[in-house]
């Protein structure tokens, strides 16, 4: 891979990720829940900054991102810094030092507006007391009210607010937590038509959705008498509304002779062609001699970007369920793989990358959506059974749900980019 190929995969792949972590994100703050961390990539962290609350950073392997929010499986991660034994210092929302606004527990050095404290005990849940001694010499103890947004500061680029459990993602009502999950694969969607929509607009012609046709001189078609602009409705007894229909029609004929019936205008015919033969890198292939049709008008252009997403969607969708069906790793591709094909739509154009990233964040959208534990599908099933339940699973119940599907998700990935090397 050159340059150009790999400052594409990370923008195709980073843009992807970073609108369907906006879905999470926009969803969670809508509906009031703490926004902790918004990353993009993994690994260690190359950038952060703070804003409003919640830290956004950009780690160093542009494979994936996440957004943590209050209540969620890796909370723990920012919350463990509050334990008890813990020297923090203290800056309080009233003159009386009653209410405490803000944990300080970075290296900055303390000033005469905050309380140096040991914590012996936090409660960020129920009460929003913090408790310990003021005073070690003394052996002072006290207790102090957490205001409900208390600033917790790790860093100066990495801090974030306490929540109170009316703002932990588990605690807010079920179908919101769904739409939550949902909003993810959901932008990944409305991204794809997006790039169809431009796309249509940028190519100079578009392939027509419908069945038209453009005959080839020369080959079977043209000879018959078939023209340009005619539209195929059927091939032997097999009815035919696009383009992906009329060339799966011929091609499960082979080379016996087609009956193709046709409209030109406002008349309709019926005609018998017999396929060429053609060989192509190895192949046999029969052929009539026919291109799609294209056309220029807006109509046409909007009904490309339709037809693109739909045809795109039903043809990842059916992929899937053959694989579930049919379990094989030739039918996967990982990280390797995507990298592969990014460098040659870059290397075939601007287009071609635009066209690539829609079909991928179509891919990731539906992918998202399989019922796996970790997958946004997975939380959407659990989200259902609780509604059903009414009531949540376990906590340890909920734990191994969980921790299966991430061991899962792991060997899977590991896996498919062994197999991506092989290949």
């Amino acid at each position: 891979m050159n340059l150009t190929a790999i400052v594409a995969f990370i923008l195709v792949f980073g843009l992807i990720v970073t609108v369907h972590e906006f879905g999470h994100f926009f969803a969670a703050k809508k509906f009031g829940v703490v926004v902790y961390e918004f990353s993009i990539g993994m690994g260690p962290k190359i950038f952060g900054k703070n804003w409003h609350g919640t830290n956004y950073v950009i780690r160093i392997l542009p494979v994936g991102g996440y957004v943590l929010m209050a209540g969620g499986d890796q909370q723990n991660e920012y919350l463990e810094d509050l334990r008890p034994g813990k020297l923090v210092k203290l800056k309080f929302a009233d003159e009386k030092k009653q209410v405490v606004n803000q944990i300080d527990i970075s290296d900055s050095p303390a000033d005469s507006d905050t309380q140096l404290m040991r914590i012996k005990e936090l409660d960020t849940n129920q009460t929003f007391i913090i408790s310990g001694t003021i005073n070690e010499d003394q052996n002072v103890d006290v207790s102090y009210r957490l205001a409900e947004n208390t600033q917790i500061k790790i860093s100066e680029d990495r801090q974030f607010e306490l929540a109170p459990k009316n703002r932990q993602l588990p605690n807010i009502a079920i179908w919101k937590q769904a739409i939550v999950n949902f909003a993810g694969p959901l932008m990944n969607f409305l991204l794809a038509f997006v790039l169809f929509i431009g796309l249509s607009a940028a190519l100079p012609r578009v392939p027509l959705s419908n069945s038209q046709i453009d005959p080839m001189p020369g080959y079977p078609a043209a000879r018959q008498g078939l023209k340009k602009g005619d539209v195929i409705t059927r091939i032997n007894t097999r009815s035919v509304h696009s383009w992906n229909q009329l060339t799966q029609a011929v091609t499960s004929v082979g080379d016996r002779p087609i009956k193709v019936t046709f409209k030109r205008g406002s008349q309709q015919r019926t005609i018998s062609i017999q396929p060429r033969k053609a060989v192509e890198s190895g192949q046999t292939r029969y052929l009539i001699g026919v291109e799609q049709d294209t056309g220029t008008g807006l109509n046409q252009r909007v009904n490309y970007a339709f037809s693109s997403f739909y045809q795109g969607a039903t043809m990842i969708g059916s992929a899937f369920l053959h694989l579930i069906t049919h379990p094989s790793l030739d039918q996967l591709g990982g990280p390797v793989a995507i990298a592969q094909t990014t460098s040659s739509a870059a290397a075939a154009g601007f287009l071609s990358v635009v066209s690539l990233t829609a079909f991928l964040s179509l891919n990731i959208g539906i992918f998202n959506l399989i019922p796996i534990p970790v997958l946004d599908g997975g939380k959407l099933l659990l989200n259902l059974i609780q509604a059903i339940r009414r009531k949540p699973l376990s906590e340890k119940t909920n734990q191994v749900v969980m921790i299966s599907g991430v061991v899962f998700i792991i060997l899977l990935m590991i896996a498919v980019t062994i197999n991506d090397l092989l290949r």
